[in-house]
């Protein structure tokens, strides 16, 4: 099913989310190749002449691809060092965002389809955030050493309705 959405995503196969970070973080799986520009679609743009029927393959470079014609986009935020205090408004936003659909205090509509990120606490302490819609759980990481991101935390988000205001709360909250 991720295949047909997406055919050159790789799939991990994991138990509780126990991965090499190495390969989800920073991997820039949504940045759009600069040159992608704005396409007006004609009638025979509708995809009736692709020959396979699951759609799964590529298409030229100056066709948006498939996410972007379903509205759907990703938001990398950093995300500061935290304290107890700061992990619990970090919960709280995730909440709003997640199960009410909209950023806190906000009345813009939102549907986040998956988040992740990996958040540092003051004291070292490294956390992975992750989620599927409104599912999501904030686990400590047990692996030590070198993981291949910076200390800063960044928090990831996927879905549609994500833009400079969704980030801004973030920050805000975060403060």
């Amino acid at each position: 099913m991720i295949h047909r959405v997406n055919p050159v995503a790789p799939v991990h196969r994991t138990v509780k989310a126990s991965i090499d970070l190495k390969l989800i973080m920073d991997i820039s799986a949504f940045t759009s190749p600069p040159q992608l520009q704005p396409v007006s679609f004609s009638a025979t743009d509708d995809h009736s002449n692709c020959e396979e029927s699951d759609h799964t393959h590529a298409h030229t470079s100056n066709e948006p691809t498939h996410y972007e014609l379903r509205g759907i986009s990703s938001l990398q935020v950093p995300c500061p060092l935290l304290d107890k205090a700061r992990l619990d408004k970090l919960d709280e936003w995730i909440r709003t965002v997640l199960w009410e659909n909209h950023i806190p205090g906000g009345s813009q509509e939102l549907q986040v389809l998956r988040c992740k990120g990996l958040l540092t606490m003051e004291s070292g302490e490294r956390y992975v955030l992750q989620g599927v819609r409104s599912i999501y759980e904030i686990e400590k990481l047990d692996e030590e050493g070198d993981i291949g991101v910076s200390e800063e935390g960044k928090l990831v988000l996927i879905g549609k309705g994500l833009d400079d205001n969704v980030r801004q709360s973030f920050e805000n909250a975060m403060r």
